[in-house]
């Protein structure tokens, strides 16, 4: 007769989980940086803010994993703590201060992680898996290589590799231009144009353009300037941008 397994409690089912997902895919990785990430951040700030760089790094993202450090665990038969009880968590994610707040810290390879935080344990994850805590424990900002490279990335493209979905930045995005054109015209006529476009640290700065001309600053000027601030506040509240972008800034230029 076979003898029954016994069940596991969701307790150990977890630890279990959390000891599985600490397993190196590929023992021949040791931590070295790979090619497509290391290829987006030799894009460097560039003259676009860093946009290039950063749509090239999240691209590397689908396909390639990061370094994360982790603590050492104590040998749980002096400490009679195993991984997962008591709020001990072996993975435990580093977080680092931003312009946008607080991020998870997360480094293109051991060297990096070494040269920022020297003695810490490197291990080797997806980025999924760090997407998903940043979601829950940093308002979705991850930020690459803190103290060098320091690339944030922004919440709507975390969630996008956290759920395996393809990445569409705002200031790419032509449709949610047209469409934020059109409602901002429809409370100011004299708005002429508007542009998207990334400012850095993860912020997407929308620029609309006021016919010069028409900018009274005579009798007309207070109804002028109110319909610039209804413009302004429809683009600053739709829901389409707010979904796209983490950080907006709305610049009214004249032209």
């Amino acid at each position: 007769m076979t003898p029954t397994p016994p069940s596991l409690t969701e307790e150990q089912k977890n630890r279990l989980a959390q000891r599985l997902s600490m397993m190196s895919h590929d023992r021949a990785d040791v931590g070295q940086g790979l090619p497509r990430t290391a290829r987006a951040l030799a894009l460097g700030q560039g003259s676009d803010a860093g946009a290039a760089r950063l749509e090239a790094l999240v691209d590397a993202l689908v396909y390639e994993r990061v370094i994360v450090p982790i603590d050492v665990e104590p040998d749980p038969r002096v400490t009679g703590v195993h991984a997962g009880e008591n709020g001990h968590n072996p993975i435990d994610f580093v977080r680092a201060q931003t312009p946008a707040g607080e991020a998870l810290a997360i480094y293109s390879s051991a060297q990096a992680l070494s040269a920022h935080r020297p003695g810490d344990r490197p291990m080797a994850l997806d980025f999924r898996t760090i997407g998903l805590t940043a979601l829950v424990e940093t308002g979705g900002r991850v930020v690459v290589n803190p103290g060098t490279d320091a690339v944030l990335l922004p919440r709507p493209a975390v969630a996008a590799l956290a759920q395996g979905d393809e990445w569409l930045p705002a200031w790419r995005d032509e449709a949610l231009c047209e469409l934020l054109l059109v409602e901002a015209t429809a409370a100011c006529p004299d708005i002429v144009d508007l542009e998207i476009a990334y400012a850095g640290d993860g912020l997407t700065r929308v620029l609309v353009s006021v016919d010069r001309a028409s900018f009274a600053q005579g009798e007309g000027a207070s109804s002028m300037k109110a319909a610039l601030s209804a413009a302004l506040n429809a683009v600053g509240t739709n829901p389409r941008l707010i979904v796209s972008a983490d950080r907006v800034e709305i610049a009214p230029v004249l032209r």
